[in-house]
């Protein structure tokens, strides 16, 4: 065999052993897993594992960063049955007008679903005046209060229209800690929080979830993911249509 045929062996090889490496961490089937999406070498979290199955389900193509330091981020909030198969990963901003009245039909998604399918939420910051105050009041509450707290938070804040895109800020700050008030927690260390966040973990955690957003396509609000696939607006029966088809198939 000549140099010439050489190198062409050679090129086959090598792209033959690229397709398979390729396969081997794009595929969703039967052929792998969701620990094979696993980063093994940082720490594992409920959203590490969320993510991981997101992206075993479809193909690697939902979106993760396991560059982060978990240490300093807070996880993702998730509802539902967290071994299920069918996982929900939603891009929302409490300010954004779409999702405060998609919020009572999304609420019956969760509840009507809750017991079959893992649902996760995370900000979309669409830059509205009330964005970052009203995620950061969820964040805060979930430092001093847990998951519980976070959902009950998540759930005033769509009960009205106060922090919507537009309404006055001081307002809308005064409301959340009438709301952190009513849930129990202490606030003066939310109001602490608020005014903090840049270093207690709830800036981070907001940009990372618009980052995995940005990367999985997200360009408004709401955008669902139903095992990755993506349904813009408040479509309440497209997104009850995608949960039924992906627990069909699981």
């Amino acid at each position: 065999m000549n140099r010439r045929l050489w190198i062409v062996f050679a090129i086959l090889v090598i792209a033959t052993l690229g397709g398979l490496v390729w396969w081997k961490n794009t595929t969703g089937d039967s052929g792998t897993s969701y620990v094979d999406h696993l980063d093994s070498n940082k720490l594992i979290t409920i959203d590490d594992v969320v993510t991981a199955k997101n992206k075993a389900a479809n193909g690697g193509k939902v979106a993760s960063d396991f560059s982060v330091d978990k240490s300093t981020i807070i996880p993702d909030h998730y509802l539902g049955d967290t071994t299920s198969k069918v996982i929900v990963v939603e891009y929302e901003d409490f300010a954004c007008s779409a999702c405060n009245s998609f919020a009572p039909s999304a609420n019956k998604i969760h509840e009507d679903y809750k017991d079959r399918v893992l649902f996760i939420y995370r900000n979309f910051n669409i830059g509205q005046n009330t964005s970052t105050l009203s995620e950061s009041a969820a964040e805060a509450a979930h430092l001093l209060g847990g998951q519980e707290a976070y959902w009950k938070m998540h759930d005033l804040i769509f009960s009205d229209e106060t922090c919507v895109e537009g309404n006055d800020k001081t307002v809308c700050h005064d409301t959340l800690v009438n709301y952190a008030k009513q849930i129990g927690l202490d606030t003066n260390k939310f109001k602490e929080a608020l005014t903090n966040y840049s270093d207690n973990g709830i800036q981070a955690k907001i940009q990372r979830d618009k980052k995995l957003g940005r990367n999985a396509g997200v360009t408004a609000t709401p955008t669902w993911f139903i095992n990755g696939e993506k349904i813009e607006g408040a479509n309440a029966s497209g997104m009850r249509s995608a949960i039924d088809v992906a627990l069909k198939s699981n």
